[in-house]
């Protein structure tokens, strides 16, 4: 074990754990969450979120995806390891707006939508490191591709799991 284990491990648990939700993927989808299938959880899964962060400069979707990456961001000592978890959203500016036949009673946009969702998902989990995840910032950024994005970024501390590699 090393102490980058989990810049593999963690982001595909909040993949998982984000796409149990079908506000989330109704979201992603453009699809009255009632109306989410099995299909629909695995087909955003497989093509709407992601353990990285890019979205193609040539891309023409106009869409929403969700990416997910993990840093170790400080190594206290041989036992324990501070981890961050970021999810951003990305939303092309011409998918923000929410149809209001599909989501009626939904205010606000599709980002700021799914931000919302992910983080009741997300924020104190315990799945994650030592403790609960904690939600440390929300920062808001463009890509110059059309796209919009939200950042989430959670931290925990964790044990290292391995013999020290320090």
């Amino acid at each position: 074990m090393t102490y980058a284990d989990e810049l593999v491990e963690y982001p595909l648990k909040a993949l998982l754990k984000i796409a149990e939700n079908k506000d989330c993927i109704g979201l992603l989808l453009n699809k009255a969450p009632d109306s989410i299938t099995d299909e629909d959880m695995d087909f955003a899964c497989d093509n709407k979120m992601f353990d990285y962060s890019f979205v193609n400069s040539t891309t023409q979707e106009v869409s929403a995806y969700i990416f997910i990456e993990a840093d170790v961001f400080r190594v206290e000592n041989r036992q324990i390891k501070n981890l961050a978890l970021y999810v951003t959203i990305a939303c092309h500016k011409d998918f923000m707006r929410l149809d209001p036949e599909i989501f009626p009673s939904t205010i606000g946009n599709r980002r700021e939508n799914l931000a919302r969702h992910i983080d009741s998902v997300l924020n104190f989990s315990d799945i994650f490191g030592i403790g609960e995840l904690s939600l440390y910032s929300i920062k808001t950024g463009n890509l110059n591709t059309g796209f919009t994005v939200k950042e989430l970024e959670y931290r925990t501390p964790d044990f290292h799991k391995g013999g020290g590699l320090l």
